[in-house]
């Protein structure tokens, strides 16, 4: 008699449907909390990236207007050839300005430790650190990797995922206008 009391009771249970609602709406609460968590680790992300993008490209900037003057003042640009070319139209004058490169790089770690330091809204503070992977100088052009952890505001539960690696890359070049140049000043 008591197996069949206790099967009697068990089926009973489980045709009663009372509490099924609070069931259903804590799942869909956890389901909601998750969702957000994970959405709110994505726009950290996101945003770091975009904040990194933006120092990354500040640093070329400035890397890229490192003049170099030797090679820049060697008697290609003169007030002859430039005049020659805004008369005829050629292309005679070489529109490529030369970076010194060895300098670019200081101002380039300069912008950077800039941006580090800083309390901008350009930055992020689950940034923990950045470095600066590539530097590649030709005679007018500059190529910046970096890279920077990002801490997450939730770590993913049941692993070690508490950060992630965020990476940037920027290219430049430097050139000048073409026109004819007086002392300096662009003559229309």
């Amino acid at each position: 008699m008591d197996k069949l009391d206790s099967l009697m009771r068990l089926r009973e249970f489980a045709r009663d449907e009372s509490g099924s609602i609070s069931i259903l709406i804590i799942g869909l609460f956890i389901a909601t909390l998750s969702a957000l968590m994970v959405i709110t680790d994505l726009g950290v992300v996101a945003t770091s990236k975009r904040a990194l993008d933006h120092a990354t490209e500040a640093a070329a900037m400035r890397a890229v207007r490192t003049l170099n003057e030797a090679e820049y003042y060697k008697g290609k640009h003169t007030l002859l050839t430039g005049l020659w070319e805004t008369i005829v139209g050629g292309t005679y004058a070489d529109n490529r300005v030369p970076i010194d490169c060895e300098k670019g790089l200081t101002e380039a770690r300069n912008e950077l430790e800039n941006w580090k330091s800083t309390n901008s809204n350009l930055k992020t503070i689950q940034i923990k650190s950045y470095r600066l992977d590539v530097f590649q100088c030709t005679f007018d052009l500059v190529h910046l990797e970096t890279s920077a952890e990002v801490k997450l505001p939730f770590p993913a539960p049941f692993t070690k995922l508490d950060q992630v690696l965020v990476n940037s890359s920027i290219t430049t070049k430097n050139e000048k206008d073409k026109g004819l140049y007086l002392f300096g000043v662009r003559v229309h």
